[in-house]
């Protein structure tokens, strides 16, 4: 949610974001630049979108892995977070409280950090279906779901 109180929620499978504002919702931005968008966070003016990649196909798969996107609120321009570089078919996102981000790969079942400038590191490999997590920076704990497996692993990836 924005300092607005506008909902931001992601549509994988058509590469949408729709936005509730008040009672309206609507599509706020579409189209394959997008890269198939999973997780959001909103902060600093901006919609952070954790990009599954390029090229979805039925088993999600991509062509090509996704990265980190910035949008401007105000603006709705988006723009790669820093390189660009693929990271992987990105899902799960939530910042680490020191400017970076947390983020899984559903594909590969890994988490990631995240910096600013787009440079990633692999913090733990996981199963393949780790989904959606969250990120307690106070005590340095990631509590992912295992969405495969039917279950949900809590650990201090540092």
């Amino acid at each position: 949610m924005d300092g607005q109180g506008r909902v931001f929620v992601s549509d994988t499978a058509t590469s949408r974001i729709y936005v509730l504002d008040g009672d309206t919702l609507s599509v706020w931005a579409e189209g394959d630049g997008l890269l198939h968008p999973n997780g959001l966070d909103v902060e600093d003016g901006r919609l952070i979108i954790a990009g599954w990649g390029e090229g979805l196909h039925e088993d999600l798969t991509t062509d090509a892995p996704g990265h980190l996107l910035a949008a401007d609120l105000a603006t709705g321009e988006v723009a790669a977070l820093g390189s660009g570089a693929p990271v992987g078919n990105l899902d799960g996102l939530e910042p680490d409280g020191s400017g970076n981000f947390m983020v899984t790969d559903w594909i590969a079942g890994a988490l990631y950090r995240i910096d600013p400038e787009g440079g990633f590191e692999l913090l733990s490999d996981l199963p393949q279906g780790s989904a959606n997590l969250a990120f307690l920076p106070e005590e340095g704990l990631a509590i992912v779901p295992l969405m495969l497996d039917g279950a949900v692993v809590a650990m201090t990836p540092d």
